[in-house]
Formats: C-alpha cells, sequence, structure tokens
C-alpha cells in the first residue's frame, strides 16, 4: 500500500485558502460583527453572531479562478417568529446594508449575500431561541465572541470544540435539542438548521478517525470542484455530509480514507443510482431535513457514476507498491495540485507521518451527543 503521507499533506496544504484569502475574510468577518453589535437599530435585536459553514468546520478549500472566498455568518435575534413573518424580519436587516453595504447586497431565498471585493458573505438571520440558549449565545466566553482569526486558521478543530462547550458548559440539553429558525423568503416561513450540532458532529468524527476526517471532507471536495463537470450538484455541504456517511471510523490515512469511503458509497447507493433515486441523508441535529432534497435523482446517478470511476482510480493509486507511480495515479485523480515525487528529499515517503494525529484531542467535545 502506499498512502504518501507527506504528500497529501503537501497537497492539502496548496489546496487550503492562502493567508491572503483567509486575512480578507477575517477582515470581512469581523468588520460585519462589530457593525451588526453597534448599528443603531440592528444592535436592539441582536443577540449572537457566530461562524457557520466550511471555515468553521475546518473543511473550506480554496476559492478556484475568480471565486471568491464563501463566508456564512449566523445573525441570532431576539425577534419572536410567531411575531415576524420571515419577510418581515428579514426586510429589517435592509436599512442595515445599505448604509454600510450599498450596491453590495442582494436577498437569497435564506440569507443576505453581501459581496465584497474579495469575499463573498451570506448574512442568515435567525429568530429568537429560547431564553436559555440566547443567555448562553451572548455571553462573554460563546462561541459568537470566540476569535475569528483562530477559527479561520483551518488547523485545529479543537478551537470549535473548545468555543461550543464554552458556549453550552451547562445547557447541554437545550441547545443539543434545540435548532434555530431561520427565514425562507420564498415560502415566507420560518424553516430550522442545527449549525451547532453539525460542528459538534464533525469534532466527534474528527477524533474518531484519528484527524484525517476534514482533511479527507476537503481532499474530496478539491476532486469534485475540478474534476467533475457534471452534474453540478451536490454542492459543499450535501458533499460533505455523503463524505461523513461514507467514512469509517479510525482510517490510518487520506489515502486510506478516500478508498473505504468511495467502496461503502458504491454499495449503500447502488439501488438508488440503478433506480435515479435520489437518496434520503439527514441534517445533523435535526433528522427529518433531507440535505440531498434538491438533488435530482437522475443527478445522483450521475455523480454515482463519476464515484465509481474514481473508485477505480483511487484503488489503483493506494494499492501501488511504487511510490513514484503511485503519486502520478494521485495526480489523475486530483489534478495537478497533487504533488510528484521525485529528488533526494522524496525519493521514499515518509511512512512514520501516517500515523500522526493532529493535537485537537485536548479540546474533545464528548463523542456521546449525537452518536
Amino acid at each position: 500500500m502506499s498512502e504518501l503521507p507527506s504528500k497529501f499533506e503537501e497537497f492539502l496544504s496548496n489546496i487550503r485558502p492562502t493567508d491572503e484569502q483567509i486575512s480578507d475574510y477575517v477582515d470581512g468577518h469581523e468588520q460585519l460583527r462589530e457593525r451588526l453589535s453597534n448599528d443603531s437599530d440592528l444592535s436592539e435585536i441582536h443577540v449572537s453572531d457566530f461562524l457557520q459553514g466550511s471555515y468553521a468546520r475546518r473543511t473550506a478549500v480554496k476559492p478556484i479562478g475568480d471565486e471568491k472566498s464563501d463566508v456564512d455568518i449566523v445573525f441570532v435575534t431576539n425577534l419572536p417568529k410567531y411575531e415576524y413573518t420571515a419577510s418581515d424580519a428579514m426586510e429589517l436587516c435592509e436599512p442595515f446594508l445599505n448604509r454600510y453595504y450599498p450596491g453590495q447586497w442582494e436577498p437569497n431565498q435564506r440569507s443576505y449575500k453581501i459581496e465584497l471585493n474579495k469575499v463573498e458573505m451570506d448574512l442568515v438571520l435567525t429568530a429568537a431561541p429560547s431564553e436559555a440558549v440566547m443567555k448562553e449565545l451572548s455571553a462573554a466566553d460563546s462561541i459568537g465572541k470566540a476569535n475569528i482569526a483562530d477559527i479561520a486558521d483551518q488547523q485545529d478543530m479543537g478551537i470549535v470544540a473548545k468555543s461550543i462547550d464554552n458556549t453550552f458548559e451547562g445547557a447541554e440539553k437545550d441547545w443539543q435539542d434545540e435548532p434555530l429558525d431561520i427565514p425562507d423568503r420564498e415560502l415566507d416561513s420560518w424553516d430550522q438548521t442545527h449549525p451547532l450540532a453539525t460542528l459538534d458532529w464533525t469534532q466527534n468524527k474528527n477524533d474518531r478517525t484519528n484527524g484525517h476526517y476534514i482533511n479527507l471532507v476537503k481532499a474530496l471536495k478539491w476532486w469534485r470542484r475540478t474534476q467533475v463537470d457534471f452534474p453540478e450538484r451536490p454542492k459543499s455541504y450535501p458533499l460533505e455530509r455523503l463524505i461523513g456517511e461514507c467514512c469509517p471510523d479510525y482510517i490510518s490515512s487520506v489515502a486510506e480514507g478516500v478508498v473505504r469511503a468511495f467502496d461503502v458509497f458504491i454499495e449503500k447507493y447502488e439501488s438508488n443510482a440503478e433506480h435515479e433515486d435520489t437518496p434520503v441523508l439527514g441534517q445533523h441535529g435535526i433528522p427529518e431535513n433531507n440535505v440531498l432534497a434538491r438533488l435530482e435523482g437522475r443527478d445522483f446517478a450521475a455523480f454515482y457514476d463519476q464515484v465509481t470511476d474514481a473508485s477505480q482510480m483511487a484503488r489503483r493509486a493506494y494499492e501501488e507498491e511504487d511510490k513514484e507511480q503511485s503519486a502520478l495515479y494521485w495526480r489523475e485523480m486530483f489534478g495537478e495540485e497533487f504533488p510528484l515525487i521525485g529528488g533526494s528529499d522524496d525519493d521514499t515517503d515518509d511512512e512514520s507521518a501516517a500515523t500522526f494525529t493532529p493535537p485537537n484531542n485536548a479540546a474533545n467535545v464528548s463523542s456521546q451527543r449525537f452518536g
């Protein structure tokens, strides 16, 4: 077997957001956070704000070409959902957006997109959660007050785990059982999401895979974005949810994770693909929400075929004993960001790196929360 741990680490370094991109994102988010909490109108309804999405989960990959970093910010309000329609609640943000981001924003179905020079931010408003959760979210050491630069660093997911622990210490049942209500502009109704449950699950899964899970997600997101032209879906989070469903625990490397996750996917969803039937895959914390609901059955079947082809490439690379040839095969799968072997420094890959575990265990969240 050729796990090529140092080559995968180099590959992952190549596809992570750059320091400059992270700096742009941090600046944009911190400015938005400050404006939300100090605005003369919105400060009255502002409870907290926190980062969600792939940056928070450490699964973001760098933008390609003219793309911009896409950052999701949850704006927790004290607006009772029984007193405000979804549309009315969202419209409360528009004077604020016109004041600070004139000509730079537009409404989406469930958020506002703010387009800056190098960053796109999605501002997601929520209705008021319970009094207990509002109290925890507004505390000085909550996840909403976590250092955004640290969260964006992409290295230690324990920072996120610690932030969640600090936020809900002594109030676990409230946050585990309580999703957040977000507006749906098209339906003019309140929908539910549970980003904190997703963050918590991701941390636990990363621990169970010896720290390899979030890197596996980044690798397969990059494969999906650069090597798969059709279908366009599944997008970022649905793909991540599929990977989480198929990746076994206790893998020893990203290379093993790729091969084994593909194997599970092919076996698990063969019937769905054959009948062009989209699987049902629940959202963490809200199992009745199917994260694949927007994926057409024929598109799922087409994606299944793409995974089947990639699985053969991955297994050939993984089982190749010659490391130089293995690296060539992995590059065939992942593209030019995957480094080749050459020169005296890397004629033999450092196999001891395959057992390396990132130092995130000090801030573990109990794996029993969302088992």
